[in-house]
């Protein structure tokens, strides 16, 4: 009997060990959602980041809710028309492994567990550069805007106090952080006398930045910025 004294304290040893580990954590249940349902959670959330007169087209495959967190397998969103910060414009994106918290999705907002794999690609025409410089100041008037040669041309009359000036403007779109596309102008031609010091530029500052990428919250950087048929093109990507 005293020989089996060691093996009994060396079992209660190990029971102790066993008894005294940390518990490993029960894997959430992974439920598939309805594609349904996301596109319209996904749809409203986002729609919270652009301007009212935005319509978005949705489509989801591989929807499934573990926990806090729901994964999407693929995110297609088409913006037609997609309005943001003024200017009126076509979006398409692809959205891969988007992995977003439930809770704050339910609240509309986007908050993403880890980065997606996204390509963007946004197009606006000359006529909605026109419209929305319109929209973005009283004082430039009947605005006409074409791209031509890598650079955007604006003829407009501008209104300062009570005097009218007709001008005409050749400004640069450039890329500021990777987000970011400003109008820069690169020549003015101003008629009219005493005319006040920049008048162009004070104006056309006002439509910018002309889009900013930064307000959406999937952290997508310009990889390319094309003036081309009237109208510009942005490639934009993400987790790639």
């Amino acid at each position: 009997m005293p020989e089996s004294r060691p093996v009994i304290r060396i079992a209660a040893a190990v029971a102790l060990i066993v008894l005294s580990s940390p518990i490993p954590a029960i894997p959430q249940a992974r439920q598939p959602m309805p594609d349904e349902a996301v596109q319209n959670l996904v749809r409203a959330a986002l729609l919270a980041h652009f301007d009212p007169a935005s319509i978005l087209e949705i489509q989801v495959l591989g929807s499934a809710l573990e926990g806090d967190v729901l994964s999407i397998d693929t995110l297609v969103v088409h913006g037609r028309p997609a309005s943001f910060g003024g200017f009126r414009g076509e979006v398409m994106g692809h959205f891969a492994d988007v992995r977003l918290e439930m809770p704050a999705l339910a609240a509309r907002q986007i908050r993403l567990v880890r980065p997606a794999r996204a390509t963007v690609v946004a197009r606006v025409t000359a006529s909605a550069v026109e419209e929305g410089l319109a929209k973005s100041s009283t004082t430039v008037l009947r605005p006409s805007v074409r791209f031509w040669e890598g650079q955007m041309e604006i003829a407009a009359t501008i209104r300062s106090g009570d005097r009218l000036y007709p001008a005409q403007v050749r400004a640069v779109l450039t890329v500021e952080g990777k987000q970011r596309i400003n109008a820069v102008v690169s020549y003015a031609l101003v008629h009219g006398a005493s005319v006040p010091q920049g008048l162009i530029e004070k104006e056309l500052s006002k439509i910018n930045p002309v889009l900013d990428l930064s307000k959406l919250p999937f952290n997508l950087q310009i990889q390319r910025l094309v003036l081309h048929n009237d109208m510009f093109e942005v490639l934009a990507t993400s987790g790639t």
